[in-house]
């Protein structure tokens, strides 16, 4: 069974899930019932429903631009939800924002000590 985030949208946008306000557990038990085990489904379902609207972008940043937004807003300081919900509300997508805090705490030794 594929695992990418796109097959789990599509399941679930094939049943309208977010139109209809369906709960977390209602969208894993959809995937599941899709073939998905429970932690697939899990995480698809959070993803699914907390960053949808944030999956696709058609902006990219370089490695120098998220080091200096995430500067900017003391990201040293922050918890890295934070510092995702404001990348996103910035237009990048919900992998873009996680894998750029990622590496920039990593890059600052604020983890992987």
């Amino acid at each position: 069974m594929r695992n990418s985030q796109a097959e789990y949208n599509k399941i679930l946008d094939s049943v309208n899930a977010r139109a209809k306000g369906l709960s977390q557990s209602e969208c894993e038990n959809i995937l599941i019932a899709n073939g998905y085990t429970p932690g697939q489904a899990k995480n698809g379902a959070y993803v699914y429903l907390h960053h949808g609207k944030n999956l696709k972008t058609k902006i990219c940043g370089t490695k120098e631009e998220y080091s200096k937004i995430l500067d900017e807003i003391d990201a040293k300081n922050k918890q890295p939800k934070e510092c995702i919900a404001y990348l996103e509300s910035m237009g990048f997508s919900y992998r873009q924002a996680q894998s750029a805090v990622y590496n920039y705490r990593v890059e600052r030794k604020l983890i992987g000590k």
